[in-house]
């Protein structure tokens, strides 16, 4: 009896959430502004006060673990779409030049990190180091949605904002590992081990699976000529969400393994054929807004957070990742408005600044003040960067020869708005 209202909390809880999300993200939408920030806002009010107004909280539907873990499919999908659709050979010819703008932001959020740690909040340098961690990666799949809703995705800008975040999130897990174990050694814990099972994961997703894939196909016509209906469907989405357990199990995040899941099937056009669409369908209209609605119904307001020190703490977090950002995309030669525009697209965090705040938190490294801070900061940056990509993207319209008078008056005042 009591597995059964905890299912139909849960049933509720999607009810309400999808509905709502669905709403605002429309309105917003038709308001001239990003559908995620809609979709936040649906949480942070319907998720919250509303729910609270009836006497109960998230917590009533599921424990906020299951919560996270189940609203964690949605950018899965969104992720695994867009290695499906990212064309590899042109982020192959950016490759080198990600990299430079990964390592020069990464380097110079983790700088403005440890200065804000040991100047700011006044403590060693040990703390300062992995506090620095916190200001290096970036939420890739708010980017990548936005920029794919205006249009951007597959565009230069586009496509080294998605690199840059992919390597930032490799660079920011790696960083965890090496400097967690050498500040505050665990002597259970191998750091150097758990980047060879890293490296092992990754080997595995992009070459081995693919292949044995192209194998069940080539001998069996397992998907091409499946006997039960969307039996592709099926198997991939099982794949996607185990390799996702496996990764999340071992501390990796699972999202840039869907991702990486999402590129290495590219080539395979069966599968690519029998899935793409119905993902999209899928991600796009049920689990993507939930994901967002999940995020802002989760935050709990806490006054206390809001402290001068951490409300200095957000704009050094993002400053210092722009400066480096706009910094290493004028090194590759990028124009001034690219740089700028790839700077808002690494704005956001998410995923990984929660693992690296309960990290710190669970090891006694952060306070509860210092989590709270870097939630509130996933929340503003996630929810500002749609908004600032919309405005950094936005384009003006060019006057021909033989424009009308009426026309250049309606032109005028668009450019000028």
């Amino acid at each position: 009896m009591v597995e059964s209202l905890e299912i139909t909390h849960i049933l509720l809880f999607i009810g309400i959430g999808l509905f709502s999300a669905r709403l605002f993200g429309e309105f917003f939408e038709r308001m001239k502004l990003s559908a995620i920030v809609g979709e936040l806002v649906a949480g942070i009010l319907i998720g919250g006060p509303l729910f609270l107004l009836i006497g109960v909280d998230v917590s009533f539907f599921m424990d906020a673990g299951t919560l996270q873990q189940f609203s964690q499919i949605g950018i899965l999908l969104l992720l695994f779409i867009v290695g499906l659709e990212i064309n590899i050979k042109d982020i192959r010819k950016i490759g080198k030049q990600c990299l430079t703008i990964s390592i020069t932001e990464v380097l110079a959020a983790l700088a403005g990190g440890f200065l804000t740690g040991y100047f700011l909040i006044k403590q060693d340098y040990k703390f300062a180091l992995f506090f620095g961690l916190l200001f290096t990666a970036t939420s890739i799949g708010v980017t990548v949605r936005t920029l794919s809703a205006l249009g951007k995705l597959d565009t230069r800008v586009g496509r080294a904002a998605l690199s840059v975040a992919v390597l930032d999130d490799f660079l920011a897990l790696i960083l965890v590992l090496v400097l967690g174990g050498t500040l505050f050694p665990n002597p259970e814990v191998n750091p150097w081990l758990e980047i060879l099972y890293l490296a092992i994961f990754i080997v595995v997703v992009v070459l081995i699976i693919p292949q044995i894939l192209k194998f069940l196909e080539k001998r069996f016509n397992i998907f091409s000529r499946s006997s039960t209906q969307h039996f592709s469907i099926g198997i991939i989405f099982a794949l996607l969400v185990s390799l996702s357990f496996f990764a999340s199990f071992l501390g990796f995040s699972g999202a840039i393994i869907a991702f990486l899941l999402g590129l290495s099937l590219q080539r395979n056009s069966i599968i690519v054929k029998e899935i793409k669409e119905t993902f999209v369908k899928i991600g796009e209209g049920v689990f993507i807004p939930l994901f967002f609605f999940t995020v802002g119904a989760t935050f709990q307001l806490d006054w206390k957070i809001f402290t001068l020190v951490n409300l200095l703490i957000i704009p050094i977090a993002i400053g210092s990742k722009a400066l480096g950002t706009f910094i290493g995309g004028s090194i590759i030669g990028f124009k001034p408005i690219e740089s700028a525009q790839l700077s808002v697209g690494m704005m956001p965090r998410a995923e990984i600044v929660i693992i690296i705040a309960e990290i710190g938190l669970l090891n006694g490294i952060f306070t509860q003040d210092i989590f709270s801070m870097a939630i509130l900061l996933v929340l503003v940056t996630v929810l500002i960067t749609p908004l600032l990509l919309k405005l950094v993207f936005r384009e003006k319209k060019v006057l021909e020869p033989d424009t009308p008078v009426d026309e250049i008056i309606e032109i005028t005042e668009s450019n000028s708005q």
